[in-house]
């Protein structure tokens, strides 16, 4: 009798046990809880701005990846697959974003080529991209031909399935394609068949590695002009410059070695290629006036833009040398840095900051720029020959943008000695004051002013 009470008793202890286990379960999985996604918000600052690459922390999702009923879209997995791929394809654009009430921001992104579509987490605030995703350049700045180079295409013109000309270069924006012609996407390329472009910018695909030229002329087969492509971008590889250089050998070239004055070499070394016109020339052969394929003499090829180790100028060009061909030219370089002009006005016996409002910039030619402006961090900026490059023949007037109380326009000339007084020791890299003079003010604004004739983006 007792055994049996025991037993029962022992039974029911563990029933018991069991439904508050089983109870306790219940609760729990009913306290489970979601995160609840605030309104969505499109994305409306510069359609470029908002490029982003995967970073591979964080999967895709329908929804924001807490809230109820996200489903995956692209696993962690495939996200850091898709962050390290090599086509421009897996480039992404957000476009929208919703907070949670737990303060997680998650972006609205779409692959380039419209595989992947969904929710990405995105960090704790909206003033930029982080966790799952990080701001990405599409495309890096690269060295443009020469503007006076002429190049053909090498690319068949026929083929229908051959795409040449594009917008922007390819999968390097979302939605941003092929180039149209008269409002038509071109099927054939044959009327620019034997036609020949220049160019003036360049950019390297940051996931392909690949070369593009903007183009910026088109001379047709016939020798007529055509500016239907101006602005549409081709890739490096499906041109060619008539002009190129022949094949370097002993014989026919010598390498150009850059270094600091304490002998180290900095950058890559160019070659420079005779091109047979003035004298077809064996190795150990004296240097002796030749040019390149681009009417480059040795000491200009040296220091070509396009040639100079980036953040470099040249200094030297060892003119006591004797460069032989197959032997080395050495080219003295050293660290260079541009400097930023601000406005400064006199007033009586001082010099003090522009702040009026004007309708018009003053400008520097882009070699006016990289000559008075870039230089070695140890030298100083010629002051007179800055000044006098708005203040002599350019003749350059700066003009209010808004009458004054006598209902006219003030003018304002740079002044040279003004400017020459307001620095000392500028050296390249550092800020320039450049002083302007208060003229005779004008009735009406001209028609023409120099911010129309040149680009001024190195003014502050």
């Amino acid at each position: 009798m007792q055994s049996s009470l025991k037993k029962s008793l022992y039974l029911g202890l563990a029933a018991a046990s069991f439904v508050a286990a089983a109870g306790a379960t219940t609760a729990n999985a009913s306290a489970k809880s979601y995160a609840k996604a605030g309104s969505y918000s499109t994305l409306t600052t510069a359609a470029a701005s908002r490029n982003v690459n995967l970073t591979g922390t964080n999967a895709i999702y329908t929804k924001p990846g807490t809230v109820k009923g996200a489903k995956v879209v692209a696993t962690t997995a495939t996200a850091a697959k898709l962050s390290k791929s090599s086509n421009g394809q897996a480039n992404f654009r957000a476009y929208g974003v919703k907070t949670t009430d737990r303060g997680s921001v998650y972006y609205k992104v779409v692959s380039f080529d419209k595989a992947y579509r969904g929710y990405v987490y995105g960090g704790k605030s909206t003033s930029a991209f982080a966790g799952g995703l990080a701001a990405y350049a599409t495309t890096k700045d690269a060295t443009a031909p020469a503007a006076g180079d002429k190049y053909s295409l090498t690319a068949d013109t026929s083929s229908t399935a051959n795409t040449l000309f594009f917008k922007e270069p390819a999968w390097t924006n979302y939605k941003v394609g092929r180039a149209k012609v008269n409002g038509t996407v071109l099927a054939k390329t044959d009327a620019y068949k034997g036609a020949q472009f220049t160019f003036n910018k360049a950019v390297t695909t940051s996931r392909e590695g690949e070369t593009w030229y903007e183009i910026s002329s088109t001379t047709l087969a016939n020798g007529a002009k055509s500016t239907d492509l101006n602005g549409a971008w081709v890739k490096a590889s499906n041109v060619s410059n008539p002009k190129a250089d022949p094949a370097a050998t002993s014989d026919n070239s010598i390498k150009v070695v850059y270094r600091l004055s304490n002998g180290n070499t900095v950058g890559d070394t160019k070659t420079f290629v005779n091109n047979g016109a003035k004298k077809v020339t064996k190795v150990n052969d004296v240097y002796a006036g030749e040019q390149n394929n681009a009417g480059q003499d040795l000491p200009a090829f040296a220091k070509a833009a396009s040639n100079v180790p980036s953040g470099y100028t040249v200094t030297d060009t060892s003119s006591t040398q004797t460069p032989q061909y197959g032997g080395t030219y050495y080219v003295t370089v050293a660290q260079a840095s541009t400097s930023k002009v601000d406005l400064y006005v006199q007033e009586g016996s001082a010099a003090v900051p522009f702040t009026v409002a004007t309708s018009n910039k003053l400008t520097l030619t882009p070699t006016q720029q990289s000559t008075l402006l870039t230089g070695p961090t140890t030298d100083n900026v010629d002051l007179t020959a800055l000044a006098n490059a708005f203040h002599g023949t350019n003749g350059q007037t700066l003009y209010s943008a808004t009458k004054n109380s006598d209902g006219k326009y003030d003018a304002y000339t740079v002044g040279v000695q003004q400017t020459v007084n307001a620095n000392t020791s500028v050296k390249f890299g550092q800020n320039v004051r450049l002083v302007l003079v208060k003229g005779t003010a004008v009735d009406s604004l001209p028609s023409t002013t120099p911010a129309e004739q040149a680009n001024s983006d190195f003014l502050n």
